[in-house]
């Protein structure tokens, strides 16, 4: 055979060779990354990386990339995405203080209702606005029932203590078609003008909710974690609801918050609107007289922020209460019917993915926070989901939703002195067992990439600097 036959062959095995190599080299670890876990004693085995060009082509980086895995808030994205998909980056939620009765004077004779179509943003400073308007129109008092009315969403009871055991903190709130204000209060701790004593104040006001404080203020330096450090609890008897708080508090923390989430969504969404309305000087005479048909008058009403702002406000600061509670409003928007409108949702999730051609090895999707001990997805599935947005009209609202490394949100703290600090928007997820971050990154070369990195081990506490080991390889790569 004449030799320069032999040059396509040739050609072929170089080519082969090449990719077997690129292949190989892709399956395993950056040295600095296989240190690092090797020094937090997590086995490669138990993480996921698939770090992919955005422009596509191979994956610079792929290991255990289609193993499901527990992705804890990183999961937020997927909802973000079945969000963005079902309403559009720019929707917004309508929220409406309808009056049914007579108004005779300064008295509505009937119910003064706030109408709620699911508002994930629903906050006690919009409820405000929209009671000021009753108040600011002349009604003073309502002889009969001030009350949120819910419309469109069927969510069954879920039990805020079954993560963790800790239900009344604001991360454990579930979906509700009563959700107002994040079901939270925010306690205001601060010394007293003479110095003498810690005061607590509740924001919002809630009618039948009183703080028992008996923290100690003294002097000192004031730890960083001094909130976490108090003994808070909730009791209820027949006068009502008490917030506890006991613990030392140094003058010189000056003013700290503690958010709590003391009752359940109907019963906070009841005490909320009577604590701001009587606040704002209104009284409650609650009746039950019949409310004469036909006789609603539409008070006020107010628009949520876009979905983009809400968005942002969940993944930069990583909400479960707003994420569940979007999930629910997707099943609710695609199957209005369904019985379950959190189960809805995630039906529509896998059918949205489906329908990209994103593989779902393995998902399970339980509340679409990530607070979730059986929530799973592979880091191929996230990176394609991640690839898919990039190529969306609303690429670039979705990814201002994103913390930025070492700037804002939950990545403020992380990365701060990594090369790669402001050049990546990253969702970050943390559980017991759990070190995730999935987003939107940039090399040195100025190439952009996706990003997906699972840790998923018992110590996957120590793990931190494996994250940050990657990152700081894909900046110099």
């Amino acid at each position: 055979m004449p030799p320069h036959r032999s040059y396509p062959l040739l050609a072929l095995f170089v080519l082969l060779l090449w990719g077997w190599t690129g292949f190989v080299r892709a399956q395993a670890l950056p040295p600095s990354v296989a240190a690092a876990l090797e020094r937090a004693q997590v086995p490669v085995q138990a993480v996921s990386v698939l770090v992919q060009p955005l422009e596509g082509g191979a994956p610079l980086l792929a290991v255990n990339e289609t193993v499901p895995r527990n992705p804890a808030s990183v999961m937020k994205l997927v909802t973000t995405f079945a969000a963005y998909e079902t309403f559009g980056a720019q929707y917004r939620w309508t929220s409406r203080l309808v009056a049914r009765g007579r108004v005779l004077g300064q008295e509505l004779v009937g119910d003064l209702v706030l109408r709620s179509d699911g508002d994930p943003y629903l906050t006690a400073e919009r409820t405000w606005k929209l009671l000021r308007t009753a108040r600011a129109l002349g009604i003073q008092t309502i002889r009969g029932r001030l009350r949120l009315e819910a419309e469109g969403l069927r969510i069954p009871p879920a039990d805020p203590f079954a993560f963790d055991g800790d239900g009344y903190r604001p991360y454990n709130t579930p979906a509700s078609a009563e959700l107002v204000n994040f079901n939270t209060v925010i306690v205001q701790l601060q010394p007293s003008a003479d110095g003498t004593r810690a005061l607590a104040t509740l924001h919002p006001p809630l009618a039948g909710v009183s703080v028992g404080n008996a923290l100690k203020l003294e002097p000192g330096t004031c730890p960083a974690d001094v909130v976490k450090r108090l003994e808070t609890g909730v009791q209820e008897d027949a006068q009502g609801v008490a917030i506890t708080l006991a613990g030392r508090y140094p003058a010189s923390c000056g003013i700290r918050f503690l958010g709590l989430s003391p009752l359940p969504a109907e019963r906070f969404a009841s005490a909320m609107l009577e604590g701001i309305w009587r606040e704002l000087g209104g009284r409650l005479l609650s009746a039950d007289a019949p409310v004469p048909s036909g006789s609603e008058w539409l008070v006020a009403s107010d628009d949520s922020p876009t979905l983009t702002e809400i968005a942002y406000q969940m993944n930069k600061w990583s909400s479960n209460p707003i994420a569940r509670q979007l999930l629910a409003l997707v099943g609710a928007a695609r199957s209005p019917d369904a019985p379950d409108h959190v189960a809805a949702g995630a039906s529509a999730v896998r059918s949205l993915l489906a329908e990209e051609g994103i593989d779902r090895h393995g998902l399970v999707l339980e509340n679409g926070a990530g607070l979730s001990r059986d929530e799973r997805i592979a880091a191929a599935d996230l990176a394609r989901l991640l690839q898919t947005v990039w190529n969306r009209p609303y690429a670039a609202e979705f990814i201002a939703t994103l913390p930025v490394a070492g700037v804002d949100g939950t990545a403020r703290r992380r990365f701060k002195d990594a090369p790669i600090r402001e050049w990546a928007h990253l969702k970050t997820g943390t559980l017991r067992d759990v070190r995730a971050i999935a987003g939107f990154a940039q090399s040195g070369s100025g190439r952009r990439y996706v990003i997906v990195a699972f840790v998923e081990h018992a110590n996957a506490a120590q793990a931190g600097d494996v994250l940050t080991a990657l990152l700081d390889w894909l900046w110099q790569h």
